[in-house]
């Protein structure tokens, strides 16, 4: 996969080595694996595939800290 527009528009975590995950490959045919993340190469990166999702850390949303102001 070249187009890196696609890979940090997926949301999906990239990481540098594949793990325990597995390519398209080797899953081929077997519905339990889904997308989880990315894996960036040399050239450019390649979607890797598990049974669980990888729970991202997530900013806390700051929109309470502010108070309306009024005049």
């Amino acid at each position: 996969m070249d187009n890196e527009l696609t890979v940090i528009g997926s949301e999906l975590p990239v990481l540098q080595t594949k793990g325990t995950y597995k390519y398209l490959k080797e899953i081929t045919g077997n519905g339990a694996y889904y997308q989880v993340a990315w894996q960036k190469l040399s050239d450019g990166y390649v979607a890797l595939y598990g049974t669980t999702s990888i729970q991202t850390k997530v900013a806390p949303i700051l929109n309470d800290i502010f108070e309306d102001e009024e005049g």
